[in-house]
């Protein structure tokens, strides 16, 4: 037996010869768990293999989403900056519309300008002449504004009567006159005024009552009216600025 490998047993050894039917019942027994771990651990390889497949598609796809993402942000992006650049276009072009408007109203203006100044200039031009005139064939005008605001302001003339003055024409007036230098109206029913020569200053005027001064015809109306009261006649006033 010996050249078979297989040897006696020991005497007093409690162990038990094993029988070739037992033997190839175990053998059975345990290749049948071997198969049945074989099957097992290939089920636990397609399963591990299922889900390996399954991770990569969705990492694929997440992969794909995202490079869909970034073209769409890309995209978005370009748009925008082509749309910012048609808006920009549009508004500078609009500027520049307007501009060329607003200088097209400023060199309309700066004509209209010029043709005020030329027709100012024409004006002034003309009036200086009429002064001119005025100057040289009535000298005496320059003289009577004084006399004339004096008959507007204080003696409260009307204009028709001034401009009947200015003609140097005399003209009858009837009423209550009033001079500040007495503080009171004098009445008269047939006052003739004018506007008469200085005798003592050459090319000067005043105005006159009835041929004399109208200063000298209030102080007479004055002591005309303290006599009429019998009051004593005071000395002689310095007369009204005219």
């Amino acid at each position: 037996m010996a050249k078979y490998g297989l040897h006696r047993g020991i005497r007093g050894s409690e162990a038990r010869h094993t029988t070739t039917a037992q033997y190839y019942r175990d053998l059975k027994r345990q290749t049948g768990e071997l198969e049945t771990n074989v099957r097992q651990l290939q089920t636990e390889q397609k399963q591990a293999e299922r889900l390996l497949a399954e991770v990569r598609k969705e990492i694929k796809s997440e992969k794909l989403e995202a490079a869909k993402t970034e073209a769409k942000t890309a995209l978005v992006a370009r748009v925008g900056f082509l749309l910012g650049c048609n808006k920009l276009k549009e508004e500078r072009e609009g500027l520049q519309q307007h501009l060329s408007v607003l200088e097209k109203q400023n060199e309309e203006l700066m004509q209209h300008i010029k043709q005020m100044e030329r027709e100012y200039q024409l004006e002034r031009t003309k009036f200086n002449e009429y002064i001119d005139k005025i100057q040289r064939y009535f000298p005496y005008v320059e003289k009577l504004l004084p006399l004339i605001d004096f008959c507007r302001n204080t003696l409260n003339f009307s204009e028709r009567v001034i401009q009947e003055l200015c003609k140097l024409k005399k003209v009858r007036l009837k009423g209550d006159f009033y001079p500040p230098e007495f503080n009171r109206k004098f009445r008269d029913e047939n006052a003739a005024f004018s506007f008469e020569e200085d005798k003592s200053r050459k090319g000067h005027y005043h105005i006159c009552v009835n041929d004399i001064p109208l200063v000298q015809w209030f102080r007479e109306k004055a002591n005309e009216w303290r006599n009429g009261l019998g009051i004593a006649p005071t000395r002689q006033d310095k007369g009204l600025k005219i």
